[in-house]
């Protein structure tokens, strides 16, 4: 069994960047009591799917799946949005992340894509909602997340983007040091 997920993997410049923020936000953690587990700058991806555990039958499935959604999505481009957000709210701070402006409609058709396409298999979890994100850090303890939520709320982001060329199947195997990420398959958009 390999632990799977369906992503959009980001570029050098976008993880660069997130990665830089990162820190900024890590220059809290003492000051206010705050314990955060970042994400490592090599797993920062888009989130389309979490599949779980599946066999190799239920991959092949996935992949023939994939190659499907992908040759009816042209490539597109994303940009990051302004702000950062809190998860599930900022009284309760649990995950920070960035949002995609651009390209948000595309990225929720592929994801509506992929809903459809799996709901009958025996390992879909459907999904309530899709908010396309990049996330940056999850909160394990925060004593004061008022002051949190003020800074966040102070950083700019910069409009970068990127050319979206592939959607990928990625395993992740969990490790005491945290997760590792490994693209099984990528799918090419149309050009």
């Amino acid at each position: 069994m390999i632990r799977t997920f369906i992503a959009i993997n980001l570029d050098s410049e976008i993880t660069e960047y997130i990665f830089k923020i990162q820190g900024d936000i890590a220059q809290l953690r003492n000051s206010y009591n705050m314990k955060v587990k970042f994400v490592e700058k090599d797993n920062l991806h888009i989130s389309l799917k979490f599949l779980g555990d599946l066999n190799s039958i239920e991959i092949e499935k996935i992949k023939i799946t994939l190659q499907n959604i992908s040759n009816k999505y042209r490539q597109f481009t994303i940009g990051l949005s302004e702000n950062v957000g809190i998860f599930p709210n900022c009284i309760r701070p649990r995950v920070l992340w960035i949002g995609i402006a651009k390209g948000n409609d595309t990225l929720l058709k592929i994801f509506q894509s992929i809903e459809k396409e799996l709901r009958l298999e025996s390992y879909y979890q459907k999904e309530n909602q899709f908010t396309a994100h990049i996330t940056l850090a999850r909160i394990k303890y925060i004593k004061y997340p008022k002051i949190l939520n003020d800074y966040i709320r102070n950083i700019q982001i910069n409009s970068i983007s990127q050319r979206i060329k592939a959607i990928d199947l990625m395993e992740s195997q969990l490790t005491k040091d945290g997760p590792i990420y490994k693209i099984i398959s990528s799918f090419t958009l149309v050009t």
